[in-house]
């Protein structure tokens, strides 16, 4: 699947979203109170040790052209193609899946360079961010929540959230998202699942992002899981119609929580 659509389809669903949204959070549903939650399970990583220890590489979640490294204590996107025009990818699971019947929570903090603004063609976008999805032995048919901070060239700066019935194949069949100022550079992003009523909701700077999204059989896609079923959960980056070879995203402070 492309990131983020082409350039085109992004404007126009930002415009449709700008007017029945107001690029305002719209309130959530009924959900968890998190802060009622006994935390069963945690941990936190600051990219200050091997990043392979934590993060793999999968054939269910392939990099295309593109890489998380760490770099001086950060983990840093690299999209070294020479082929500008598709979208460079990379995708890296994280060692501990999330379990469907507890509810827990992700988080993240990206940060974009202002500086990369002044870089590039218009229609180039870089962006990163962190994931949730529905393990599955071929990764052709992976069901996804992605979540990402990302920057349209002398454009637009926004984090969004794409939930997508298949990863490779299809176009997001749900998008939320906020604009940011151009001048914000870092923003931490969290992904919150509700076990009560299977919800994933996306939280930036600890601030709702449109409503929770339902992945059982009363949502837009059913994932089909249920009992001790697991999630794969990681850290995601790309960047589009662009090279990154200076200035990159970055990833810093991975956590999670497990009620």
């Amino acid at each position: 699947m492309k990131k983020i659509f082409s350039i085109i389809f992004l404007l126009s669903a930002f415009t449709i979203a700008c007017k029945n949204n107001s690029d305002t959070p719209t309130p959530q549903g009924a959900t968890c109170d998190f802060n009622s939650l006994t935390q069963r399970a945690g941990e936190s990583y600051d990219f200050n040790s091997d990043f392979s220890a934590h993060f793999s590489q999968s054939t269910r979640w392939e990099s295309h052209s593109a890489n998380i490294t760490l770099v001086n204590g950060k983990g840093r996107l690299t999209a070294n193609s020479g082929n500008v025009s598709q979208a460079l990818e990379a995708w890296k699971l994280y060692k501990v899946q999330m379990p469907y019947n507890k509810s827990w929570e992700i988080s993240v903090e990206v940060t974009i360079p202002t500086y990369w603004n002044s870089n590039g063609g218009n229609n180039a976008q870089v962006g990163a961010g962190i994931f949730v999805g529905k393990p599955v032995p071929s990764g052709q048919s992976s069901k996804v929540y992605e979540c990402n901070m990302a920057v349209i060239n002398r454009g637009e700066r926004f984090v969004q959230a794409q939930l997508v019935a298949n990863r490779l194949g299809d176009d997001p069949i749900d998008v939320q998202h906020t604009v940011l100022s151009q001048s914000k550079e870092m923003s931490s992003l969290k992904i919150q699942f509700c076990a009560s009523n299977k919800t994933l909701s996306l939280f930036v700077d600890n601030v709702i992002v449109g409503s929770g999204k339902s992945i059982d059989s009363s949502g837009l896609d059913n994932w089909g899981l249920s009992g001790n079923d697991l999630m794969d959960v990681g850290v995601m980056g790309f960047a589009e119609n662009t090279v990154i070879t200076s200035n990159q995203p970055v990833i810093d402070n991975f956590r999670y929580t497990i009620y």
